[in-house]
């Protein structure tokens, strides 16, 4: 049995605890008490000759637990297969992977996994390897939902609860899309699965790595107060000298700025959208927009693609359309669906717009389609409250009925198909956020979903919210995220 100094040297490669080192190698009653129930506990755990046993002087002939433990060993470092979760004293790991072909070990009270091969990888790499896997294939069609889950869900220790983001200065914009990203389970499965890995990163004044942090501080930390994302400040500042200072910024440009460094900062993502990027990013927020126009003096059609990173939806297009005879419906209220509506129905452009290749290149009048053909994993709506134009520039009020869940396939390229699954075209409500006052003296909130629980984001302020208050509400950018994606994290 080891003597108490010379616990503290072999704490952690005889008990496997790192941690024992640091109360061993203490003076004072707490640490003494400690050493002596640790020495009693292990010497009580010894094997030792009794009646019971016939050959007492070999070990072989002790009981043995499953894996190679014997009852000395139950302080000695104990390693759990990944794969069947069978544990394994240290010199039974090779013969469990001959025997069963499992490799991928948990080292105890480490953050590293062990490799029976030929090497031991930190959860860091390990979680890299994993994302890597994962992030390749997402949304391939419409993601492998089993793999998430699997292995891009919340650590255990992850903090649940929620924390308010104080105003340094006029950064409400920042705080309500940050609050939004904080809360979606999509990019917590990511951040806090090690997606960007910032101890890798070269990017100077990284817009990943600051919102990685802020993953980190709202998830890991004891405190219930809130807490500044400044890195996050200053990273956006420097990426974009319109940012800089403390006056009043768009939300919504925000939240496109955000998502486009986002994009950047991810190894191997494509900046030219002409071509198909493959990373996180832009699979998670990115979807496909198609233009149609058709000529109506030669019936010629031309078609379009450009990425989507949002639905700008203009809320006094049906009162417009109202007006000009357009034959839609009187609502008191506008409806997003209504919205919706409006901008994928056909839309009359008048000669001098369009020019028609097949009519030589001449004005012509034509007939344009906008339908989504791919969306993405969270789908950001904007509607449109602020109007400008060379005479003036206004905000527009009141309220837009939405839905806590909606249906998207109507508005898309296959909306007539039958042989779909309608459940891939559901989203959910996870964020909705409100602008209040004029146009360039006002304040965001934002009402963010935490599990079933509606939560109110004023700043640092933390309240409670119904259904009905976030219904209630005069929404200015509204976040959807794809059921069947968000159930697989659950």
């Amino acid at each position: 049995m080891a003597s108490i100094t010379s616990v503290s040297l072999l704490s952690e490669a005889e008990f496997g605890c790192e941690h024992l080192a640091a109360i061993l190698t203490q003076s004072g009653n707490t640490a003494d008490q400690f050493k002596s129930s640790f020495l009693k506990t292990h010497a009580a755990l010894a094997p030792r000759p009794l009646a019971l046993f016939p050959k007492p002087s070999t070990a072989d002939h002790f009981p043995k637990q499953k894996g190679g433990l014997r009852p000395a060993s139950l302080l000695r470092p104990k390693y759990t297969c990944l794969t069947c979760s069978e544990v394994c004293a240290p010199a039974n790991r090779q013969a469990h992977t001959k025997e069963t072909g499992h490799q991928f070990w948990d080292v105890p009270c480490s953050a590293k996994v062990a490799v029976t091969s030929s090497m031991t990888m930190t959860w860091n790499v390990f979680d890299r390897y994993l994302m890597e896997w994962f992030k390749v294939r997402i949304l391939s069609i419409f993601v492998s939902f089993d793999l998430l889950k699997n292995n891009a869900n919340k650590r255990a220790c992850a903090k649940q609860g929620v924390r308010g983001l104080y105003n340094l200065g006029q950064t409400c914009y920042l705080n309500v899309i940050l609050q939004t990203l904080l809360h979606d389970p999509i990019l917590n499965a990511y951040f806090l699965g090690n997606g960007h890995q910032s101890h890798d990163c070269a990017i100077p004044d990284c817009i990943g790595c600051a919102v990685a942090e802020a993953f980190a501080d709202f998830n890991s930390s004891d405190k219930a107060e809130g807490f500044a994302a400044l890195n996050l400040l200053l990273a956006s500042w420097r990426a974009s000298p319109a940012l800089a200072g403390y006056h009043q910024q768009d939300a919504h440009e925000y939240y496109q700025f955000l998502v486009d460094k986002l994009h950047a900062s991810t190894e191997g993502h494509v900046d030219d959208h002409d071509q198909r990027c493959s990373c996180f990013f832009h699979n998670t927020f990115y979807g496909t927009l198609k233009s149609s126009v058709m000529c109506d003096n030669c019936g010629n059609i031309t078609k379009t693609e450009d990425p989507m990173l949002d639905l700008s939806l203009d809320v006094q297009v049906q009162a417009k359309k109202r007006a000009m005879g357009g034959g839609v419906a009187p609502s008191a209220t506008p409806t997003l669906n209504g919205c919706l509506e409006s901008f994928t129905s056909p839309e009359r452009l008048m000669a001098g717009v369009y020019n028609c290749s097949e009519c030589g290149g001449t004005p012509q009048k034509a007939t344009k389609r906008l339908r989504i053909k791919k969306l993405p994993a969270i789908l950001c709506m904007q509607l449109k409250r602020f109007e400008h134009s060379s005479a003036v520039s206004e905000k527009v009020e009141g309220r837009v009925d939405f839905p806590l869940s909606i249906n998207m396939l109507p508005y898309t390229i296959h909306r007539h198909r039958d042989d779909l699954d309608k459940s891939k075209f559901i989203y959910d409500l996870s964020s909705a956020v409100v602008h209040k006052g004029k146009l360039d003296a006002g304040h965001y909130y934002v009402y963010c979903k935490q599990g079933d629980q509606w939560v109110l984001f004023n700043d640092d302020q933390v309240t409670a919210a119904t259904e009905a208050e976030v219904l209630n509400a005069d929404a200015y950018l509204l976040f959807y995220n794809l059921r069947l994606f968000t159930a697989s994290l659950q």
